[in-house]
């Protein structure tokens, strides 16, 4: 029983820390916040419906979302929506082989319809997303700190029976 609750903790541990590390290895380039601001953003019929307007980072400074500015017509009317990562890519347009001057254009994975589903960027949203990022984060700190008691007693416990089980096979030998 001890060697499986021992084997399960272990594969465990290794299948989080593979799901962590992913995105270490997912990141393709590098890219500058000052150029994106603006950048047109197209939905996925390639069609033109807005330009970034912000970008929304979480504590460890990785991209959370974008603010998308729509449905502008002469400086009136549109909103501002917020697409979160992964229902958007970023792609450079620019030939540019140095860092100056750099374009980017934003796809999004969805049509105007779905857009229009999109959440508002308001200081209710900012408010909701902020408390669930922090209730994630202080879940995740909860989980790691109880593996990591979880790992010391399973590792303390095998160390305790290899050594019993060492001492008896020396009690046998003599």
């Amino acid at each position: 029983m001890r060697k499986l609750t021992i084997r399960s903790m272990g594969a465990s541990l290794i299948a989080g820390s593979i799901v962590l590390s992913v995105p270490a290895f997912a990141a393709e380039g590098l890219y500058s916040m000052d150029e994106l601001m603006d950048a047109n953003v197209f939905d996925s019929t390639g069609e033109e419906i807005g330009e970034v307007e912000d970008v929304l980072l979480t504590n460890d400074m990785s991209v959370h979302s974008l603010v998308i500015e729509t449905g502008e017509v002469l400086g009136m009317g549109g909103g501002e929506v917020v697409a979160e990562r992964g229902s958007f890519t970023v792609v450079t347009v620019s030939d540019n082989e140095g860092f100056d001057e750099v374009e980017y254009r934003v796809h999004m994975e969805m049509t105007q319809n779905e857009l229009k589903q999109l959440p508002a960027y308001s200081e209710g949203w900012w408010n909701n997303t902020s408390e669930s990022l922090q209730q994630a984060w202080k879940n995740t700190k909860d989980l790691s700190e109880s593996a990591w008691e979880n790992t010391k007693e399973a590792t303390s416990s095998a160390w305790y029976n290899v050594k019993q089980g060492a001492e008896e096979l020396g009690d046998e030998a003599e």
